[in-house]
Parts: structure tokens; C-alpha cells; sequence
């Protein structure tokens, strides 16, 4: 399969083959190295305004500390969020991935990020000291979406902020009902088109709570 991609802000565009280099995008004001062969959104048009409008909404009324960026891949929202929190901790089950993301928050000179392989359910652990009337939890799942597993676990953490990007708004919408049942209210649906010509888009929906969960 021939990749192409695009050195954004950073060269020509050019064709890559092989799924084992390495590609550089900027993004913002960051630079994300990561394997070809891993994930990583390829609009590069459209990318900055996604990253923008996760973290503004991740940051919206003030007050927030704490950020959880759930399937953090290289490190994409989390890096890009970092200067507005207090810490930052990605999970992504790609222990590739993580590696990249590890790089990335060096290279750029970010220091309140940790980044652990584990699956998203784990993210949990890796958060218990969080605040949660002040973390924001990222989540940018796979097209099936979230499990019953990790969403009874968000539910029971009750973050103030949910930020769901999505690649399936059919799944999206699905998690979406458990999440306004157990005590949020969508406040606001962006989609991103990041494939034209296509029935594919890139969904974000944001969630914030209007109860405390049940002890």
C-alpha cells in the first residue's frame, strides 16, 4: 500500500511506503514524530481546527487542572492541551505509540505529561488522585466506540468535562445516551469532514455534568 502524506508546515508533500519510518507533522505550535504505519489523522488541513476546538472546550468556564486523554495515541490532544493543566495522563493500548508520545513530550520540552500503555479501562487507576470537579477526560475510541467496561468506569469517575472525538457518530450516539444518563448534558456537536466525498466524518461532542454521581 502506498501512503501518502504531507510534512505540514515542514516540506513538500511526498510518498511514503514503508510502514516501519518515521513522519514529522506539525501541528500548532508542536512538532509529533510518529511511525507511518501507526495512527495518525491525515487531513492536515482540518487537523489544527480539531485540536483547537478539543481544547478550547476541554478548557471552557475556567477552573480546570487535570486532563485524562483516553486512546492518546502519539500524544496528539494531550500535548496540545498540556500548557493549560496543572498534569496530564495519556493511555493508549499501543505500546508503540506510547513511546512516540513519550518522545514527543520531550522534544517539545513538555513536562506535565505521563504516558502509560495500558488499556483505556486502566486509565482509572493511573487517575485516582485527579480531582474530578476539575479534570476534563478526553476520548477519541475506535469506530466501535466505547466498552461497558470503561464508560461504567468514567461514569463512576464522574470527571466535570467529557470531550468524545469521533470516527463513527453511530457509536458516538449510542455511548452519548449512557453518558446523558448517568448525569451530563451534551453541550455542544461539531462534525469535521475530514474525508470529503465521503460518508466518513470526525464527530466531537461535548458533555458536561449537572449532578454528582450516585454513592
Amino acid at each position: 500500500v502506498t501512503l501518502l502524506f504531507r510534512q505540514a508546515n515542514l516540506g513538500d508533500p511526498f510518498v511514503e511506503t514503508d510502514n516501519n519510518a518515521y513522519i514529522t507533522t506539525k501541528v500548532g505550535k508542536l512538532n509529533f514524530r510518529y511511525r507511518a504505519g501507526n495512527f495518525f489523522q491525515n487531513n492536515y488541513y482540518v487537523l489544527p481546527l480539531m485540536v483547537e476546538n478539543v481544547v478550547r472546550h476541554a478548557i471552557e468556564g475556567g477552573g480546570m487542572t487535570h486532563l485524562a486523554d483516553c486512546y492518546c495515541g502519539s500524544g496528539l490532544f494531550a500535548l496540545s492541551a498540556s500548557e493549560h493543566f496543572q498534569k496530564v495522563v495519556g493511555i493508549e493500548i499501543n505500546d508503540q505509540a506510547i513511546a512516540e508520545a513519550t518522545a514527543n513530550a520531550v522534544a517539545n520540552k513538555i513536562t506535565n505529561c505521563e504516558f502509560r500503555a495500558a488499556s483505556a479501562e486502566n486509565i482509572f487507576e493511573a487517575i485516582q488522585d485527579f480531582p474530578n470537579d476539575t479534570t476534563a477526560v478526553v476520548l477519541d475510541p475506535p469506530r466501535k466506540g466505547c466498552s461497558t467496561d470503561f464508560l461504567a468506569q468514567l461514569y463512576q469517575f464522574a470527571p466535570r468535562k467529557i470531550v468524545y472525538m469521533s470516527c463513527d457518530p453511530s457509536t458516538q450516539a449510542r455511548d452519548a445516551k449512557g453518558i446523558v444518563g448517568a448525569g451530563y448534558k451534551i453541550t455542544n456537536v461539531q462534525p469535521f469532514d475530514l474525508f470529503p466525498q465521503t460518508r466518513h466524518i470526525e464527530n466531537l461532542m461535548i458533555f458536561e455534568r449537572i449532578k454528582q454521581p450516585s454513592s
